[in-house]
């Protein structure tokens, strides 16, 4: 029997993700059969800077995930974000019919493809559509217009969009990894489906995603992506800040934030390196570092704030906001946001439990990755789904051939009987 695997792969701007899973027991269960974590050299702020680069350290880490699992990964989905993702809402008015006529799923197509008009520029490609708030001639907003009857529609349509150039470099760096583009999908649409709960969906929710060098602000209600943001700003920002400031290489910032960390340092906190051969020792106030930190968690969460303003669902957020990303855990960002946000519930999301889990897998930093492998498999469910819907229906055709054989094998010997009273008559003659 055909094994179900498909592979999710996270492009984050400090590290790439590889994750395998299997659908197995006829689609009922999934479990994760492995995982790979590679720094994403050639990579800043989501962006291939230099493609052979990373396509050279991205195959590297395929084959020996490959070498593990016993498995070889051809193909993948993959996640895509970047400040470049643009988000727009557009209403439309569709005149179905000079008469009423029933709508259906075409008709909603079209619309899709009258959005895409209005909005696309010849160098974009839409990477996550969403259409709601179907309204039919004069009608309040219902959820569902198709097999309702009238001549006009109006509607809100959301489109994610992308540079092609964008889309263009991925596939042809995965390629020369030896890795098949089988799909794009956007992060955060991608995040909402390892962590966020269909009733956050629908009630309203604010997806944030605070990563290495970019933070995304995706937001649902009604169980619909209807709002993104993307900013350029993240966790390397603590270190560039601390970099600058206090003339530090970024291993030894790395190292004295671990140490912030992991210890209870009140006062003073000692690093030693080396430069240029050099042992050196530098002695730094906590207090003092404690104010860099605070002041970019600071610029980080306003600049989060005003992009849930900015889209205007700031009052229907109803679920809050919900955490991921590599660095939520740090810098008091979910203590600072409950306090400006304290109408809201703020909490950290926890990624769904699936067979084969790692301890790594569980935590924040793994979200979208794991959200990107769930897209994966949900494909592959729908695949399944299609071919046993074939299956049947080739067992249906075959079960009326079947029927219309054994009908017509009945009339043949009806037929036989028929000719066969002649046929005596025939035989008896010879003896009168």
């Amino acid at each position: 029997m055909k094994r179900r695997i498909r592979t999710g792969i996270d492009i984050g701007s400090s590290k790439t993700t590889i994750i395998v899973g299997e659908l197995y027991d006829s689609g009922k269960n999934i479990k994760i059969l492995g995982h790979a974590i590679i720094p994403s050299n050639g990579i800043r702020k989501g962006e291939i800077i230099d493609g052979e680069l990373f396509s050279r350290t991205l195959r590297l880490g395929k084959e020996r995930l490959e070498d593990k699992i016993g498995i070889i990964i051809k193909k993948a989905t993959i996640g895509i974000s970047g400040s470049n993702l643009k988000s727009s809402t557009t209403e439309i008015e569709y005149k179905l019919s000079d008469d009423e006529i029933e709508i259906t799923e075409e008709h909603c197509d079209e619309i899709f493809k009258i959005a895409e008009e209005k909005v696309i520029k010849k160098d974009e490609q839409v990477i996550t559509k969403e259409i709601y708030n179907y309204r039919i001639d004069n009608s309040g907003i219902m959820k569902n217009p198709i097999g309702k009857v009238g001549n006009k529609l109006k509607v809100n349509v959301h489109l994610v969009r992308v540079p092609k150039l964008k889309v263009k470099k991925i596939v042809e760096t995965l390629n020369k990894a030896k890795i098949e583009v089988e799909n794009l999908v956007y992060n955060g649409e991608a995040s909402s489906k390892a962590t966020l709960k269909k009733i956050d969906k629908i009630n309203g929710v604010a997806l944030v995603d605070i990563g290495y060098g970019l933070t995304e602000i995706t937001i649902f209600k009604n169980n619909k992506l209807i709002n993104i943001n993307v900013i350029p700003i993240g966790g390397m920002h603590y270190i560039n800040d601390l970099k600058y400031v206090l003339e530090l290489s970024d291993e030894t910032v790395k190292k004295m934030l671990l140490e912030l960390k992991n210890k209870n340092i009140d006062e003073k906190i000692t690093i030693s390196y080396l430069e240029d051969g050099e042992n050196i020792t530098k002695t730094f106030e906590v207090r003092y570092l404690r104010e860099i930190i605070d002041a970019r968690t600071d610029e980080i969460l306003e600049y989060i704030i005003k992009s849930i303003e900015a889209s205007g669902y700031k009052e229907y957020l109803k679920n809050g906001v919900v955490l991921a990303g590599g660095i939520v855990e740090n810098y008091e960002i979910l203590k600072k946001l409950k306090v400006l946000l304290k109408h809201y519930e703020i909490k950290i999301g926890t990624t769904i439990k699936i067979n084969g889990m790692t301890t790594k897998l569980k935590t924040p930093d793994y979200i979208a990755g794991m959200g990107i492998l769930l897209t994966a498999l949900e494909d592959e469910y729908s695949d399944l789904k299609k071919i046993s819907i074939e299956d049947e229906v080739e067992k249906e055709r075959k079960k009326k051939e079947e029927e219309t054989n054994n009908i017509n094998k009945e009339v043949a010997k009806k037929k036989t009987k028929i000719k066969s009273p002649s046929k005596l008559k025939k035989w008896l003659g010879n003896f009168i």
